[in-house]
């Protein structure tokens, strides 16, 4: 209410100032005024409490998942995860298929593997034994021209063609290097072909650029010419029991929102836990703070009340009643209204007033149990939708209440300047009076003095005609005045 009846509000003075003719508690502007301001600071709390509840959005923070053995599986849950237990076996995990030059180098930089170009492929091969296949699908192909290629020029150009093969250079027990070449994803089907145009006119041999032939489909030694370290396959796994299987080691799905990364091959248990306390105590928090503005809001409408008269707050004990009872749209779920979530609205008794809201944490425990999601969603879309409900009626920029106030103001403002008392004719304010009381001649009156006094004078020339000596004028302001011929200048 600082905004609109703080102390330094010119509605202030018009509500305590003596000069008034009618009193605060009689007039109806006044009482008007200041059941809004209860309303609006009422409304104000309500907001500040709902917005506590919907940020942060998401209630992960009361869910916990746990591994019995997290170097077998770590778990992560997130909104929307179901309380449970699962018995996870990993027999096996995902791999990238990766093969090595059956040659080595000296070095990295100056000793050139050969010249042509080398057409790099990714897919899959249709396999009959671990290194031997019928045919390959390719889903994704790159060709890189190689000239004097050295195996650290071979391998960036590999890595820069952006193809989905990885290239690494190792060096071996010897301390010679060769070249790694593995797929950028793990999978059975995520194989890798190279086919080699060698400018010596071999593209198959052991010799030149085609040393780093990699076909599968062909003989090793002759177009298979790279050897393969390890092959390409996917994570196999029982979750309870039941088989699975994966290319990749992670996201893999438990249940819903619940997943595990696979780290190395074992068994371990994995336990789900919600903590609903998060989420019941928001709903009680929604309860709460919507029944204590009903509470502040029907003591203003009771009959002889501030507002009991008062369309506006009329309209919002309507409008809150019907945002209470309103449907949701809430995406896939069947959960659209506040009493499939503990949360029931009682009608007023008596009719023009606010309703109230009661909670059941049985009634959410129940309904999260069915659809976590679903629930956690529609108690935050409410309380979001009540915010702005209310923020139609309290925005201090353009809300009804705010807006309404400041035209009461101005009314009140005009009133008083219309009530305040006409000086006596051809006298003037005691205050300016004393000025010249005692003096003789011309007053000599500081800087200071001189505006106050015309400061005065347009403050008072609001509410009346008034009357100025003429020897203040004369001499102290300096302005000319018209005789009355009694001694004193009137001015309108």
């Amino acid at each position: 209410m600082s905004g609109l009846l703080g102390a330094s509000s010119p509605i202030v003075p018009l509500i305590n100032g003596a000069s008034s003719t009618q009193s605060a508690s009689t007039d109806p502007n006044v009482v008007l005024i200041s059941g809004l301001g209860q309303l609006l600071s009422s409304l104000n709390i309500f907001q500040t409490s709902l917005q506590q509840i919907y940020s942060p959005y998401s209630i992960s923070n009361s869910i916990s998942a746990t591994s019995s053995n997290p170097s077998v599986a770590s778990v992560s849950a997130a909104a929307g995860a179901q309380n449970g237990n699962y018995s996870v076996s990993v027999s096996q995990l995902a791999q990238a298929q990766s093969a090595l030059t059956s040659f080595s180098l000296p070095d990295t930089n100056s000793s050139v593997v050969g010249s042509g170009s080398l057409t790099i492929k990714t897919g899959s091969y249709a396999y009959t034994s671990p290194t031997s296949a019928t045919s390959f699908t390719s889903n994704g192909s790159a060709t890189l021209s190689i000239s004097n290629g050295t195996l650290s020029s071979i391998a960036g150009a590999i890595n820069g063609a952006g193809i989905g093969v990885v290239a690494n250079i190792v060096q071996n027990a010897a301390g010679n290097y060769q070249l790694q070449v593995s797929s950028a994803e793990t999978g059975a089907s995520n194989n890798f072909q190279i086919l080699v145009s060698d400018n010596d006119g071999n593209n198959t041999d052991q010799n030149g650029l085609s040393r780093l032939a990699f076909d599968q489909t062909q003989a090793v030694g002759s177009g298979q010419n790279l050897n393969q370290t390890q092959a390409a396959q996917n994570a196999n796994f029982l979750i309870n029991g039941a088989s699975g299987s994966s290319a990749n080691n992670s996201g893999i799905t438990l249940g819903s929102s619940v997943s595990m990364n696979l780290l190395s091959t074992g068994s371990t248990n994995v336990a789900v836990n919600i903590d609903l306390s998060g989420l019941n105590d928001h709903a009680q928090s929604l309860a709460d703070a919507y029944n204590t503005l009903q509470g502040s809001l029907n003591a203003l409408l009771i009959r002889g009340g501030l507002l009991s008269n008062d369309p506006i707050a009329k309209q919002v004990a309507v409008s809150l009643n019907q945002q209470a009872t309103a449907s949701y749209s809430n995406g896939n779920s069947l959960l659209s209204n506040l009493n499939q979530i503990g949360l029931s609205f009682q009608y007023p008794q008596q009719f023009g007033q606010m309703g109230s809201l009661s909670f059941n944490a049985s009634s959410l425990q129940s309904a999260y149990s069915g659809d976590s999601q679903g629930t956690a969603n529609l108690l935050y879309a409410s309380a979001r939708a009540l915010n702005w409900l209310a923020n139609s009626y309290a925005s201090y920029g353009n809300g009804t209440i705010p807006l309404t106030l400041t035209a009461l103001q101005k009314m009140q403002i005009s009133q008083q300047l219309g009530q305040s008392a006409t000086p006596t004719s051809n006298t003037i304010p005691s205050n300016l009076a004393s000025l010249t009381s005692g003096q003789s001649g011309t007053i000599q009156l500081s800087a200071q003095q001189i505006t106050a006094l015309s400061l005065y004078a347009m403050v008072y020339s609001l509410g009346a005609p008034y009357a100025i000596n003429a020897q203040i004028l004369n001499n102290g302001l300096g302005l000319p005045g018209n005789s009355s011929g009694n001694g004193i200048s009137t001015y309108a």
